[in-house]
């Protein structure tokens, strides 16, 4: 019945039909059953009222201006990096989707949507959805990026800002982002007790502002943020799509084909983050450099000027964490006397961040030599970059807000044996957040073909624990390793659209192309070598 009312457009006509129609049958009703008991018609009379009630209560948004249904209300693309030839290619606008979706009546807000229009005309009828990592990471504000996209040359692109993300609404505390960053920032620097609980301020401050501008906590998680696109795609008229998940978005990308299959026509897992529980995030993290450190052992010149690159990176550790490195920074981190301590929790911090991208690994070795060698020149740029892109890439408040709803572990004490970098996590701030929420899906035994992208240099998610996820979804997924590769296979570069590993790129494209088809991955087993830097030639000299 609800679905069905969606679809009366005169909202007083819809309103005036239903509710006198229920009553013309609720007096048959009574008529019928003037023989029985008074008891009896009166349970009757009451289950016939409150029905009505309930009806006309689904109806007060048709009567009130606002239609049930999901709407894409189109608006002026204002968006950067936006050329005159890509502009006629953008659809931007909003979807409001319900706060709550248990009680509707508790109102909306809007969602950021922009559809970068195939430049092959007419385009297929089922086009790419691209679910962001995080969470908390904005996505609409690169579609001049996504526009350039390989992957999606006959199909559409959907890209939606996550409620709370990006140009969605609704925001959790939009003026202590930077707190927020602060404060993480200042545990790194400073791993003391005052800085954990400086850490736990900054969080219960941001809590305490939500709360006061109506905002319910529990509003949040990823089985939410299934729901918001599910109301996307019902707002674009889209029958199937074609899901892309990155990161913390193959999270919801397994949920929503786990919830709502028929929909999805195709799925793509790029550097699957696993719903729990999963090992602690530093324990992935040493697996990750202990890959890396092993290729540059079996790399001749790596090799040459580095034989044991582990043994100079954990001693490294140890040496910071008795005497911090002075590096000088530029003006842009604000830093006091434009100077940073550089402990060894921040400077394992840098390494996790920088084994994430592939464009750090030829330099990556010198890096850690040249810390160890408390030399400091050219460590100001690289803490500059990582601490610009920290800073921008996740909005912290939603991302503790999803977290803390998704995660049980996050409610949980920090376990024994737990590094500083386990400790950087949300330990200790979940508790006092939220509730856990419904716990994010794995689509076990699925029917539609997904494709599982995996980097050997994996700092989030070891090569074997995403192989694992692809057993559970059964024989419909396909798994490729990438070696040299971290976080992120196929997403595209914001310099120029191009993906981070070509090959992905080109995989990709051909699975969303024709899923059914087998995939010529061998492209994978032909990485490039990684080219290190003319820092390790001098250094041999």
């Amino acid at each position: 019945m609800r679905h069905e009312l969606d679809y009366i457009e005169d909202d007083a006509a819809a309103l005036r039909w239903a509710i006198g129609g229920l009553l013309a049958g609720y007096r048959a009703r009574l008529a019928q059953w003037r023989c029985v008991s008074e008891r009896a018609s009166f349970r009757v009379a009451r289950a016939g009222g409150v029905f009505v009630l309930v009806i006309g209560f689904a109806l007060v948004g048709h009567a009130s201006g606002q239609p049930l249904r999901p709407v894409f209300d189109e608006t002026v693309c204002n968006l950067p990096n936006v050329s005159p030839e890509l502009a006629p290619r953008l659809r931007c606008g909003t979807v409001s989707v319900p706060l709550n979706y248990n009680d509707l009546g508790e109102g909306r807000f809007k969602l950021a949507v922009v559809v970068v229009k195939s430049a092959h005309q007419p385009a297929r009828p089922d086009p790419v959805v691209y679910i962001s990592g995080g969470p908390g990471s904005p996505l609409t504000v690169f579609a001049a990026q996504w526009a350039r996209t390989p992957y999606a040359l006959s199909r559409d692109l959907i890209l939606v800002d996550q409620r709370g993300t990006g140009r969605s609404e609704s925001k959790i505390c939009p003026d202590l982002g930077g707190a927020l960053f602060d404060a993480s920032l200042a545990v790194a620097t400073d791993p003391s007790d005052d800085a954990f609980a400086r850490r736990r301020a900054a969080y219960a401050a941001c809590r305490a502002e939500a709360i006061a501008h109506g905002i319910d906590l529990k509003d949040f998680g990823t089985s939410v943020t299934v729901t918001d696109f599910e109301w996307v795609r019902r707002a674009l008229g889209i029958e199937r799509w074609n899901v892309y998940g990155l990161s913390y978005g193959t999270t919801v990308a397994m949920t929503l084909l786990a919830l709502h299959p028929d929909t999805v026509r195709s799925a793509v897992l790029d550097s699957i983050y696993p719903p729990d529980p999963i090992p602690m995030h530093s324990a992935n993290v040493a697996d990750a450099l202990a890959a890396f450190f092993r290729y540059c052992t079996g790399d001749r010149a790596c090799a040459a000027v580095y034989p044991d690159l582990a043994a100079t990176y954990r001693e490294t550790v140890s040496r910071l964490a008795r005497a911090p490195l002075i590096v000088t920074v530029p003006t842009e981190m604000h830093r006091p006397h434009n100077r940073v301590s550089l402990t060894s929790t921040l400077f394992e911090a840098l390494v996790e961040h920088l084994i994430y991208y592939p464009s750090a690994y030829p330099g990556l070795p010198h890096l850690i030599a040249s810390v160890h060698d408390r030399d400091s020149q050219g460590l100001g740029k690289v803490l500059a970059s990582a601490y610009a892109a920290m800073k921008t890439e996740v909005n912290r408040a939603t991302h503790i807000a999803v977290e803390c709803r998704d995660r049980p572990h996050y409610h949980d004490p920090l376990p024994a044996g737990a590094s500083m970098l386990d400790r950087l996590g949300l330990y200790g701030l979940c508790n006092g957040w939220s509730d856990i929420g419904p716990a994010p899906l794995v689509p076990i035994g699925t029917a539609v073909p997904t494709l599982v992208l995996a980097g050997e240099f994996d700092p989030l998610t070891r090569p074997s624990q995403s192989q694992h996820v692809a057993a559970l979804i059964g024989p419909q997924a396909r798994w490729v390793e990438f070696p040299r590769m971290g976080h992120n296979v196929s997403t595209p570069l914001a310099s120029n659209g191009s993906p981070f590993s070509p090959c992905g790129g080109k995989i990709v494209m051909a699975f969303i192309d024709n899923p059914a088809q087998p995939l010529d991955t061998s492209c994978a087993d032909r990485a490039a070598p990684i080219r290190f830097l003319p820092e390790i030639a001098e250094r041999s000299r």
